[in-house]
C-alpha cells in the first residue's frame, strides 16, 4: 500500500529533475565562451566570440548595439543622455517627446526587464 506512493514520488522527482536538466542544458548551449567566462568572472585576453558572426536577427541586433554604445557603464549620477539611452529614445525623437511616448518607452523597458519574462536576472 505504501510502495505505490513511494514509487509515484520517485517517478515525479525523476521527471522534474530531468525536465530541469534539459531546460538548463538548452539555456547554456546558447552561450558563447566569452559569455561563460563573464559569468564565472574570468577575463579572457583574446576574444574568440563567434556568436556575432552568426546570421539572424538576434546577432544583427547585438552587433548594432555593440557598435552604437560604448562599453563604459553608467556614471555615478545618471545624466539625461544616459536616461534617454536606457529608454531607447533616439535623437530625432526628442523633439516630439511627450508624456505618452515616455510612458510607452518606460513600460516597454519594464516589461522587457521583468523577471517573470526572463528579463533582468539579479543574483
Amino acid at each position: 500500500m505504501v510502495v505505490p506512493i513511494i514509487v509515484g514520488i520517485g517517478v515525479t522527482i525523476a521527471a522534474l529533475t530531468t525536465r530541469a536538466a534539459i531546460a538548463t542544458a538548452q539555456r547554456y548551449s546558447r552561450l558563447s565562451p566569452q559569455m561563460i567566462a563573464t559569468l564565472n568572472n574570468i577575463r579572457l585576453e583574446r576574444s574568440n566570440d563567434t556568436s556575432l558572426h552568426d546570421s539572424g536577427a538576434k546577432a544583427e541586433h547585438i552587433r548594432y548595439l555593440k557598435g552604437r554604445f560604448n562599453n563604459t557603464g553608467f556614471q555615478d549620477r545618471m545624466t539625461e543622455n544616459e536616461a534617454l539611452l536606457v529608454l531607447g529614445i533616439e535623437a530625432n525623437e526628442i523633439s516630439k517627446l511627450d508624456r505618452n511616448l515616455l510612458r510607452q518607452r518606460y513600460r516597454k523597458l519594464m516589461v522587457m526587464n521583468h523577471p517573470d519574462k526572463n528579463g533582468s536576472q539579479c543574483s
